[in-house]
């Protein structure tokens, strides 16, 4: 039987990376000065990218528990970077949505972002990075099914 190693996995692979990303987030973040947390950070680009979702879709496409993502929704809500609405479809589903606060502060962020991305992909094409997230996508298909 032959020992697995951790560096066999894309899995392994993919959380060191993002640990990368997110820590370059951060030191980008304290210098500009903006405080904000990168699960914050992570949350609002879901908010801003998608529009408003149900916690339960956002505590999905974070991959933090449920309890987390109440947490970080009630801690969002408190600093004035979410909102809680009712749905209009289904009055049991309270939807997330970014604030007018959060909108302004994403302006200042977004660039931060991708400054970390340029970053991140020098010396990388695009066929690169399209074979990299065609070949994740394929792996999270694999695991999902």
């Amino acid at each position: 039987m032959s020992r697995f190693h951790p560096d066999e996995s894309l899995g392994f692979h993919c959380n060191l990376t993002v640990k990368a990303f997110l820590g370059s987030w951060e030191k980008k973040l304290k210098e500009a000065g903006i405080s904000i947390s990168p699960a914050q950070v992570r949350a609002l680009a879901q908010l801003i990218g998608s529009g408003a979702l149900s916690q339960s879709e956002l505590v999905d496409r974070l991959s933090v528990t449920p309890a987390t993502g109440v947490r970080l929704v009630d801690r969002m809500e408190r600093d004035g970077w979410v909102v809680r609405q009712p749905d209009l479809q289904d009055g049991r589903v309270k939807l997330v949505a970014p604030t007018k606060r959060a909108l302004e502060i994403w302006e200042h962020i977004a660039p931060l972002g991708r400054k970390v991305m340029d970053q991140a992909y020098q010396e990388i094409t695009s066929a690169e990075l399209e074979t990299v997230k065609r070949t994740l996508a394929k792996v999270r298909r694999n695991l999902e099914g």
